[in-house]
């Protein structure tokens, strides 16, 4: 199997969880597209989050259809998870399915209440089942305990993407019922869109905004759209990042 089949196996395991609970998320299939790297898993870094603060993140995933044993492509039928250690405390996924299959959509939510601070390397086992000859056959085990960090930190701290010239400010209310703010760090002039789609990929809404060096907001109202659930992109020129919007009532 290759490195980077590996990882992207690894990546999408620890979303799938544990039981058999069911998110009611919706994937993003409008900014959401398949690389053929292969896979693809949207957004590509996890936001990080505040103690004590409630998390929500919705997460796509376009599994990969190949994987390479001993040198040797082999299709991949689906892929199953076997444990997951190591989340930070507090925080739970669900997802929308409990076995992923190459050439559809699927959505994890994530979401809790971090209850401590730190970097969480996400320590998992996934099982691949991929067709040999015709048969499917389940291949050994993966494990991977560094690949994969989600970072907590004290409240009032800027939640980093880890990129240093694009930094994203986690929106302060969110549910949000008048109006919220969704904010940005640059470290010099460039332009920086916001993007608001219903769950049904329909874009509602958007805005750009030139942003100067330090802290830019957008102060988004949602005047015009009904109470729910929207997904919503903020991007510059390099990079786009991905959450879940809530309007309330």
């Amino acid at each position: 199997m290759t490195r980077k089949t590996l990882l992207l196996l690894i990546i999408i395991s620890i979303f799938a969880g544990t039981g058999n609970a069911y998110s009611q998320c919706m994937p993003d299939t409008i900014t959401c597209k398949d690389t053929l790297e292969p896979g693809q898993i949207c957004p590509a870094l996890l936001p990080d989050g505040y103690l004590g603060k409630a998390y929500n993140q919705t997460v796509t995933i376009l599994p990969p259809s190949l994987a390479v044993f001993s040198g040797i492509p082999l299709i991949i039928v689906k892929i199953r998870v076997d444990t997951i250690v190591n989340l930070p405390p507090g925080i739970t996924y669900e997802m929308n399915a409990d076995e992923l299959y190459p050439d559809t959509a699927y959505c994890i939510l994530l979401s809790g209440i971090p209850s401590d601070t730190g970097e969480f390397k996400i320590a998992i086992t996934v099982i691949p089942y991929v067709d040999i000859l015709g048969s499917i056959v389940e291949g050994p085990p993966v494990v991977n305990d560094t690949s994969v960090k989600i970072y907590i930190h004290e409240q009032g701290t800027m939640i980093k993407t880890h990129f240093t010239e694009f930094l994203v400010i986690v929106n302060g209310k969110n549910p949000f019922t008048e109006f919220t703010m969704i904010g940005c760090m640059v470290d010099q002039v460039s332009p920086v869109k916001l993007n608001i789609y219903n769950y049904m990929g329909v874009l509602v809404y958007s805005e750009i905004l030139e942003a100067k060096p330090g802290r830019n907001w957008f102060r988004f109202t949602g005047g015009e759209l009904r109470p729910g659930c929207y997904i919503y992109t903020v991007c510059n020129n390099k990079i786009i990042l991905v959450d879940k919007l809530i309007k309330a009532r």
